[in-house]
């Protein structure tokens, strides 16, 4: 009988303990978000992967004194296809992701302005631009629910073919080309090839297979997704079809999870210079890949001569009109972006 007294009285005082500890730990603060994921498409070998990601993941943790975590998940290893990453940050299904606008142009009509064909001159300039625009609040409404903690342009967009060379304006007439966004789809168009929306990752296969004929893309992506082995012929344009754009953004409710101190230490790694250093890497990786492909005996560069440069431009001029209809239409003041870059239209 004894005993049985002490085993309820231990199980009474074990329970109002436990009582006690949940009261307690209900009455403290919430703890601070301490470790954060990253999701992306590429892969472990990318350029921006070891050259970005990697490093910031590095500083983030020392920095913190390993109290702030940065943990990378490439190659859409937590799920979903490249173009649901924007979404997949938004909704909080994970903190970060290093993706492309272009993938849901719909969603980012602003930014794209960045593809309009020769607006600007190389992609530093390019990543000034769009910062400039970030920072003054013209395109807030298309990182609703995001921190933006990279936004940069890549290198130059040109394009690459399997069986036919691009030599001149003429010899696009016909070709299927793949796009990476809704603009530079509308430049292939205008050129009088036919454009096919398709992410990264799936290029090769298609091209591998004849479903396609080449590629209007940055490139970075001969070495970093390994097209030289499957095309042939690389054209060099010139800066004449804009660049893609490319970020990492954050869900805002993961940063304000954070405590103010390393709210700071994330502000202070990332932005315009984190932006800048990115766009670099995509430039050296270019030339890198180009020489590359230089040295291969079956491989072919084309160089367009300026004067074909400039009789691309002419043929894509009225896309600039053409963009800020769309724009009115949706209620956006396009030529005041416009302004920015110091362009007028009439």
């Amino acid at each position: 009988m004894n005993n049985t007294y002490r085993l309820k009285g231990a199980l009474r005082a074990t329970t109002a303990g436990l009582a006690l500890g949940v009261g307690l730990f209900a009455a403290l603060p919430a703890m601070a978000q301490t470790e954060l994921r990253l999701h992306t498409f590429v892969g472990p070998s990318h350029i921006i992967y070891t050259n970005i990601l990697e490093p910031l993941a590095a500083e983030i943790e020392a920095e913190s004194n390993g109290e702030l975590t940065l943990t990378l998940y490439p190659s859409m290893q937590l799920g979903g296809g490249a173009p649901e990453l924007i979404r997949q940050a938004q909704e909080g299904t994970v903190d970060m992701v290093f993706s492309l606008p272009g993938y849901t142009s719909p969603q980012f009509p602003r930014t794209q302005m960045i593809e309009l064909p020769g607006l600007s001159s190389d992609g530093i300039e390019t990543t000034e631009l769009m910062w400039n625009l970030l920072e003054n609040g013209y395109l807030d409404p298309e990182f609703d629910g995001l921190k933006v903690l990279a936004l940069w342009a890549a290198d130059d967009a040109g394009i690459y073919t399997r069986d036919r060379p691009i030599r001149s304006l003429d010899d696009i007439s016909g070709m299927i080309l793949r796009s990476p966004s809704a603009a530079q789809a509308g430049q292939i168009e205008k050129m009088g090839g036919t454009p096919v929306a398709m992410p990264i990752t799936e290029l090769y296969p298609q091209l591998e297979r004849g479903v396609i004929d080449g590629a209007m893309v940055p490139f970075t992506t001969i070495l970093d997704f390994r097209m030289h082995e499957v095309a042939n012929y690389y054209t060099i344009p010139g800066p004449i079809f804009g660049r893609s754009q490319f970020t990492v953004v954050m869900n805002e409710g993961s940063y304000n999870n954070l405590s103010e101190e390393h709210q700071a230490l994330l502000d202070r790694l990332t932005g315009i210079e984190l932006s800048q250093k990115a766009t670099q890497a995509y430039l050296d990786r270019a030339d890198e890949s180009v020489e590359f492909v230089r040295n291969d005996p079956n491989k072919e560069v084309i160089e367009l001569s300026e004067e074909e440069q400039a009789r691309i431009l002419e043929t894509l001029s009225p896309i600039y009109a053409e963009w800020v209809a769309e724009m009115d239409a949706q209620g956006i003041d396009g030529r005041a972006l416009l302004a920015v870059a110091g362009v007028e239209v009439d």
